[in-house]
């Protein structure tokens, strides 16, 4: 029988363990990632305008999901995985709102705290907590939780939707848009491969668009729009691996370590899994049903 993998499941069995693991990742590398790529580490919006700077693409895949939510002024925002602080920096400061940012990392806290403070950015906070627990928020804290390529890496994704539609206002909205799997399971070569990028990047797992959709309205949203981004984020890859070979040996040695310096050389890893259609940008809007969390 050919080795089989859901792309529904967890790899690993102790969800401490790849928390662990993944804190240990952000702590080690952010400030070489700020280095190499700027103020934003997520993927950058091309449709139809090829010569736009990789900082202004990543600018403006923020605005157009933005424009999906259709924020308002003082809209308060739950910013979850805020890395560094890009997305809540830049929306606090182009769309009026009061954004408050999680990270597991403190060093990505403390980088985003003071980046802030540099740029005269008010309304915004940085807090070290985990998504999947969230017991630093009340209940209807917030009318929006914004998870920019965060999602990935959580262990219990079921988890973090139910505490996305507990700290929501009702009739509040969750931004998701995260790395999926074309399938939802692999057998012989293709399995090995969907293990192998998913060990390269820390992912515990990684479903489908469709699996998805079924997860947000298992946890009491109603999807206002389901879409796969890849081809105009897709680019995003070639940019990465460009930058990175602006660097030598030794100075992404220097910046990173040796797990920066092998993660960077797994960027061609993912590259080649959006090209070969392995793995799609899935884009999700969905509002907080007003009546209790589903099961």
């Amino acid at each position: 029988m050919e080795f089989e993998l859901r792309t529904d499941r967890p790899l690993f069995n102790d969800p401490m363990q790849i928390s662990k693991r993944i804190t240990q990742f952000w702590e080690q590398i952010s400030p070489a990632w700020s280095s190499i790529w700027g103020p934003h580490i997520h993927h950058g919006f091309y449709e139809n305008d090829n010569a736009i700077s990789p900082l202004q693409a990543q600018e403006k895949l923020i605005d157009e999901l933005a424009a999906y939510l259709e924020l308002k002024p003082g809209d308060k925002v739950l910013d979850v995985g805020c890395g560094m602080g890009g997305s809540s920096l830049y929306l606090a400061k182009h769309y009026g709102v009061s954004v408050t940012g999680v990270s597991l990392s403190e060093k990505q806290v403390l980088m985003a705290t003071e980046r802030a403070k540099q740029e005269k950015v008010h309304d915004v906070s940085f807090k070290v907590e985990d998504a999947l627990a969230m017991d630093g928020f009340n209940e209807h804290q917030f009318d929006v939780v914004w998870a920019l390529e965060s999602c990935e890496q959580f262990f219990d994704k079921s988890q973090f939707i139910r505490e996305a539609h507990r700290v929501l206002k009702p009739g509040g909205k969750l931004m998701l848009a995260t790395w999926c799997s074309n399938q939802d399971s692999y057998q012989g070569q293709a399995a090995k491969e969907y293990k192998t990028l998913c060990n390269a990047f820390d992912l515990p797992y990684m479903p489908s668009i469709e699996k998805y959709k079924s997860l947000l309205e298992q946890g009491g949203f109603n999807i206002k729009r389901s879409e796969d981004w890849s081809p105009k984020v897709a680019k995003s890859w070639d940019i990465g691996i460009s930058l990175v070979r602006s660097y030598s040996f030794l100075q992404l040695l220097m910046l990173g370590g040796i797990r920066g310096l092998r993660f960077a050389k797994q960027i061609k890893l993912m590259k080649r899994a959006f090209q070969e259609n392995r793995v799609r940008y899935g884009v999700f809007i969905a509002n907080s049903a007003s009546a209790n969390c589903k099961g």
